[in-house]
């Protein structure tokens, strides 16, 4: 399997796991998501032809600015919503998760967010584990993050 039918596999499997949420902007994503092997299909078919390099780099980027857009879902559903992207991502495209959990340790070990892209892949971090009582923690060490972050901005 290419790097872009895991990618829109990805895709896929995160729409269908977020398609009875009910809220509006879930149903975007999840529109978005269902939506992605055929817009790819159109984009391919225009005149400049992208290659196959472009559409898999256009559709990591989206991957990984996903969890930004998941921010938007309401709190009632955002732990759900993350954790069906990460599910997704996990279950067909591993590798693209192992070099998040890398961003995510460089961010830890300097002690700062340098980037709105760092600042998302820390905030979505945080809406995974949101809940989980054994991991106050990390979270607070996380949201100490964002907010140095957030002051700086």
């Amino acid at each position: 399997m290419t790097k872009t039918e895991k990618i829109l596999a990805a895709y896929e499997r995160f729409g269908a796991a977020i398609a009875a949420i009910p809220d509006e902007r879930a149903q975007a994503l999840h529109r978005t998501s269902v939506g992605a092997r055929e817009f790819i299909a159109n984009a391919r078919a225009q005149n400049p032809r992208v290659t196959a390099s472009q559409v898999g780099a256009g559709l990591e980027q989206g991957l990984r600015e996903t969890p930004g857009l998941i921010q938007g879902v309401a709190p009632a559903w955002r732990a759900q919503a993350a954790a069906a992207f990460h599910n997704a991502v996990l279950s067909v495209y591993p590798e693209f998760m192992v070099l998040e959990s890398e961003r995510l340790k460089k961010v830890l070990a300097r002690g700062k967010i340098r980037s709105e892209a760092e600042f998302h892949r820390v905030r979505y971090e945080i809406d995974l584990l949101e809940g989980d009582s054994g991991r106050k923690d990390e979270l607070s060490t996380l949201y100490a993050l964002v907010d140095s972050f957030e002051a700086r901005a």
